[in-house]
């Protein structure tokens, strides 16, 4: 997010930002703010519902078959709760995991489907 806004551009619905009291100029600055960090919170749950959702409509027996997708959505996951973990401060700089957290992830979502 904090790449894109260095850049001028916005991928969140201005309605939802509206529905938090959060500008487009205080995100393309760069501002954060308790209503920027309620934004974020409802951002990253409907992001685990809709992982969670994805997974439990995945049936059984296409699990083995979509084993790269789990490991890509594992992957993404984590990165969730580490931007999480970091206090939404997305605008700031890029949250990563480290390759080998990423292969571990993936090896263990690719393992178990």
């Amino acid at each position: 997010m904090g790449e894109d806004a260095r850049r001028g551009r916005i991928y969140l619905p201005l309605e939802e930002l509206e529905q938090f009291g959060v500008t487009p100029a205080e995100i393309l600055n760069r501002r954060y703010s308790d209503r920027f960090a309620r934004l974020m919170q409802f951002q990253y749950e409907r992001a685990i519902q809709s992982y969670g959702q994805a997974l439990a409509w995945l049936p059984q027996e296409d699990r083995k078959a979509q084993r790269a997708g789990l490991a890509m959505a594992a992957i993404y996951r984590a990165l969730l709760e580490e931007i999480r973990r970091d206090g939404f401060r997305v605008l700031d700089g890029k949250i990563s995991l480290t390759p080998l957290r990423k292969l571990w992830l993936a090896w263990k979502a690719m393992a178990f489907a």
